[in-house]
């Protein structure tokens, strides 16, 4: 499977959708409007800071990361994580030496080096963490009706956070 980061925009949001807790339910429901605006929401957030440096954007905030070299599977395959309250990254690199750099389109062999490879991730994190501590979570801004049995219920979407940060790092890095 292509990374999601090297994916066109629509193929991107699908992929993330389809990763969606809820995505049985919302398969079938036109979701343009919120995902436009999730989209639309990384890439702006990216404008305002994409001529500066990841890492200084970082330490501006306190923000320390981690190479971890344990391959970590939670029942999903995850290159990186933040807990932002503790401003600490994690990027497992060996997930990504294994399963994304494998999966890289030749077009962007470029980012294939392990430098650039961290700084993507630790991109995709700065973003949740804009999301926690400046801009609140996307995926609050919209909720989705999904129908449980005989009840409504208003549900966020997760991987309208996703589609935010990888639209963010798309931005900020020009990966198009």
């Amino acid at each position: 499977m292509i990374p999601s980061i090297f994916l066109n925009k629509e193929e991107l949001i699908n992929q993330e959708l389809k990763n969606d807790l809820y995505y049985d339910r919302i398969k079938n429901i036109d979701l343009s409007d919120i995902t436009s605006m999730a989209w639309n929401r990384g890439t702006n957030e990216a404008k305002k800071c994409k001529n500066q440096d990841i890492n200084i954007l970082l330490k501006k905030e306190g923000i320390n990361f981690k190479i971890n070299n344990v391959h970590c599977t939670p029942g999903y395959m995850i290159f990186s994580q933040i807990i932002v309250n503790e401003k600490k990254i994690t990027i497992y690199m060996k997930n990504i030496e294994e399963e994304f750099i494998p999966s890289i389109p030749e077009k962007y062999s470029f980012w294939k080096t392990k430098d650039r490879l961290i700084n993507l991730f630790l991109c995709h994190e700065y973003y949740h963490y804009l999301e926690y501590y400046y801009i609140g979570l996307t995926s609050n801004i919209e909720k989705v009706n999904l129908k449980f049995g005989f009840i409504n219920m208003k549900k966020q979407l997760k991987s309208l956070n996703e589609i935010a940060a990888h639209a963010f790092v798309k931005e900020f890095y020009d990966i198009w």
